[in-house]
């Protein structure tokens, strides 16, 4: 019963952080592209573009996903030695599993890679006029952003998408396919990129680098005020002994 429960709560946790991880990624996509080509739209509406989507879709993938798996019409048989307990069984049902998999990844996954892609043409095709208004290497740079973080994705969420998209294609899929579902190696990639994406954040995006570093600077002039009164001291107290 310990075990059960465990799976349960393991399964409905993991699923909702893979989800709202990619939900804000597309959302992440959306907004780089309207912070180069409308920025005065998204300072205008911060709050419905930018703060209200964010929360909105966090919510929603830590209501969808524990509300699937506690109410999955299918019989659980839950395995604790493997990796998230085998996962929950309404991923093999034809209905529910196709839309879980079309809504969770299939669409924020299209979201990253279409976005991208239109940036990426917008932004060459519009680089005279950049060149001319001196915003070229700014808005390159939120490009470069944007594609480290996205293609960090969906590097690491392809394989096991190819796999699964495999298995529900064929009623009686090969084995090694079925096996290759649930092994570590393919959740290690995709847990890879879920692991690395704060500090691609950290380094991509210029607003979170100029706060570390002058965090860092902060901390260094504190230090090196500190060093001289410490040493005055030492000095202060060696003359009063002589």
């Amino acid at each position: 019963m310990y075990s059960y429960k465990f799976c349960k709560f393991w399964i409905s946790f993991n699923y909702s952080l893979n989800t709202s991880i990619l939900f804000l990624n597309s959302h992440l996509s959306v907004e780089r592209y309207l912070l180069i080509f409308h920025q005065g739209f998204l300072n205008s509406h911060k709050m419905i573009v930018h703060y209200v989507p964010m929360i909105v879709l966090a919510i929603a993938a830590f209501i969808y996903s524990p509300t699937l798996v506690m109410l999955a019409p299918c019989k659980e048989e839950f395995d604790d030695s493997v990796p998230v307990c085998g996962g929950s069984c309404y991923q093999l049902l034809p209905g529910i599993g196709t839309f879980d998999l079309v809504f969770t990844i299939f669409i924020p996954l299209s979201f990253i890679i279409s976005f991208n892609c239109i940036l990426v043409i917008r932004v060459m095709k519009q680089k005279r006029r950049m060149l001319q208004k001196d915003i070229w290497k700014k808005n390159l740079g939120m490009m470069i952003q944007l594609l480290l973080i996205s293609m960090l994705h969906v590097t690491g969420w392809m394989p096991i998408v190819i796999v699964m998209l495999i298995v529900m294609a064929n009623n009686n899929p090969p084995i090694i396919v079925v096996q290759l579902q649930a092994s570590w190696i393919l959740l290690n990639i995709m847990y890879i990129a879920v692991i690395t994406n704060p500090l691609v954040c950290m380094f991509a995006i210029p607003e979170i680098k100029e706060k570390m570093f002058s965090l860092l600077n902060s901390i260094r002039i504190r230090r090196q005020q500190i060093s001289p009164s410490i040493n005055n001291q030492t000095h202060t107290s060696s003359i009063k002994k002589n």
